[in-house]
C-alpha cells in the first residue's frame, strides 16, 4: 500500500478527453456518492456530464490507479464564473493530497479558459458540510445556511481566482 508521501510524489491530475476516461470518473463517483454516500445514482449522474461546457478530471496514481475525479461546470452566459462539482476522491486515497490536486487542476482551467475580461473567475461550490474545512483549507469562503442536497447537509462556498 503506498505511503500518503507516496501518492504526493506519484500522483498526476489528467483532464477527461476519453470516453474511457469519463467511464473511469463516473466509477470513482459511484463508488463515492452511490455506494459509499448511498446518493441514489439518477441524481448522481445527469445530464451535465456530457455538455461540450463541462470539463471533468481524473488523479491518478503511478501505477495508473484513478483515486479522485471532479467537474468544472461553466456557462457561456456568466463569463467569468464557473461551478465545481462532484469531487470525489477514494477512501484509499483521502488525506494524500489527491483532492487539493483536483482542485488545483479545475481552478487552473477556469482561470486559464473561463476568467473574465478583468482577469477573474469565481469559483463556486456547494460544500458537503464534513468537508468544509477541507475546502476552507484551500482558500473557500463558505457563506449562507445548510441545506440538504441528495440527502447530505451541504453549504456554498466561493473563491476569486485572479491572473498574476
Amino acid at each position: 500500500m503506498p505511503t500518503v508521501a507516496d501518492f504526493r510524489t506519484l500522483l498526476t491530475v489528467e483532464r477527461v478527453t476519453t470516453p474511457e476516461q469519463l467511464a473511469e470518473a463516473f466509477a470513482v463517483r459511484t463508488d463515492v456518492f452511490v455506494v459509499e454516500q448511498q446518493v441514489p445514482e439518477e441524481l448522481e449522474l445527469d445530464d451535465l456530464d456530457h455538455a461540450t461546457t463541462t470539463t471533468h478530471v481524473l488523479a491518478r496514481t503511478g501505477a495508473g490507479e484513478v483515486v479522485g475525479t471532479a467537474r468544472l461546470l461553466t456557462d457561456p452566459e456568466h463569463p467569468g464564473e464557473v461551478h465545481v462539482g462532484r469531487v470525489a476522491v477514494r477512501a484509499t486515497a483521502r488525506g494524500t493530497g489527491a483532492g487539493a490536486a483536483l482542485m488545483r487542476a479545475l481552478e487552473e482551467v477556469a482561470l486559464a479558459e473561463h476568467a473574465g475580461p478583468d482577469g477573474t473567475v469565481r469559483v463556486l461550490l456547494s460544500a458537503q458540510v464534513q468537508a468544509i474545512g477541507f475546502y476552507e483549507r484551500l482558500g473557500y469562503v463558505v457563506h449562507g445556511p445548510v441545506y440538504l442536497d441528495a440527502g447530505i447537509d451541504h453549504r456554498d462556498a466561493a473563491k476569486v481566482l485572479r491572473r498574476t
